[in-house]
């Protein structure tokens, strides 16, 4: 799982370092504009600002932590289609090779195999292999170390998945929050005399508002994805169980003509 969250890391620290060049970037072309402004007597104070960085400069304080759920979001839905491949979980193409390895009784070479290709299934076979020892092939304890690390594995491959759903949960409360905190300020501007002023609330307003609509813009994907990605996860899960049974098969069965052609051999002599 380590490689899984330097993964997840990268990601956030890539998208976070674009998120960042793209506010200097904003800001340098706010500066610049800036000082092209003539100086007029007339000031349009109501006027508001269009521009993505505008939005999130009148959403206030919250949209910080929201524009960092927003970057996990994307990082953790990338990161899910990746890992959620049946070729990334699974790896069905080593299949044939242990099963040709396990056939042949070379439980060494099979556990070289899931060594060299770490994933769900190879993982969880390696730790039944690792049960076999002096060639006793004790069919209960192999089966017993599968189940054990199959709870295990499948429950940490979910985990990432499923910081989805606490991001989908989180977000619309955080937007709750700045609205919150918007209304208070306006309420106060109107204790100060601020009725009739819509200029004097409208940045306040345009918080609560602001952030309402972002937390539900970043929560409704990530719950979707959520969904969707824990659905294709489980699909996976299913279609793991009877590949460990096929490979557990096989190796019995291999074991069990072994057995009985040592057992026809001396009889013969």
């Amino acid at each position: 799982m380590s490689k899984q969250k330097f993964m997840i890391l990268g990601i956030l620290l890539t998208m976070t370092y674009f998120c960042y060049m793209s506010v200097q970037a904003q800001n340098a072309a706010d500066a610049g504009a800036a000082q092209k402004v003539v100086k007029t007597e007339k000031i349009d104070v109501g006027s508001p600002d269009s521009t993505l960085w505008g939005t999130i400069k009148t959403g206030g304080i919250t949209m910080v932590p929201l524009g960092l759920l927003a970057v996990g979001t994307i990082a953790l839905t990338i990161y899910g289609f990746i890992f959620t491949q049946e070729r990334k979980m699974l790896q069905p193409q080593v299949i044939p090779n242990i099963q040709t390895s396990l056939e042949a009784l070379n439980i060494q070479e099979a556990s070289n195999i899931c060594a060299g290709n770490p994933c769900l299934l190879t993982n969880i076979m390696l730790s039944g292999i690792q049960r076999l020892s002096d060639g006793y092939l004790d069919v209960e304890s192999m089966e017993k170390a599968m189940e054990e690390a199959s709870v295990e594995e499948t429950a940490a491959g979910l985990k990432p998945i499923n910081y989805l759903s606490i991001i989908a949960q989180i977000a619309p409360m955080l937007g709750l929050l700045g609205t919150v905190s918007g209304m208070i300020k306006a309420f106060d501007k109107i204790g100060k005399g601020g009725m009739g002023k819509p200029e004097v609330l409208a940045g306040n307003i345009g918080e609560a508002m602001i952030t309402t609509a972002t937390g539900l813009i970043i929560g409704i994907p990530a719950m979707f994805f959520y969904f969707f990605l824990k659905g294709k996860y489980l699909s996976n899960v299913s279609k793991l169980a009877r590949m460990l049974g096929n490979l557990s098969h096989s190796l019995v069965s291999a074991s069990r003509r072994a057995g009985d052609e040592a057992a026809g051999e001396e009889a013969y002599e």
